[in-house]
């Protein structure tokens, strides 16, 4: 990922047991932490400088990613679901 101006943001993201894996065996960023799940899900932590280059990320994984925390990065991520269904939806 590539750092962008603005402050830093603690990130949680939690995967879905299809693709825990992948996002696990990649190194993505050097503050990820990625801690398992009783269902085989995985949360992903991580400390990014802005946030619009990781929402980019977390959408090309759909619904088998939902954004924990911070609640701004769910505010993107809910804005940029709206458009698509509305563009599907119409």
């Amino acid at each position: 990922m590539i750092p962008e101006s603005g402050p830093d943001y603690d990130v949680i993201v939690r995967f879905s047991a299809l693709v825990a894996r992948n996002v696990a065996e990649v190194h993505w960023h050097p503050t990820q932490r990625v801690l398992p799940n009783g269902d085989g899900s995985i949360d992903f932590h991580t400390t990014v400088s802005g946030l619009n280059e990781i929402s980019w990320w977390i959408l090309g994984y759909g619904k088998e990613a939902e954004v924990r925390q911070p609640p701004a990065l769910r505010e993107i991520i809910r804005k940029h679901v709206a458009e698509l269904a509305k563009r599907y939806l119409e």
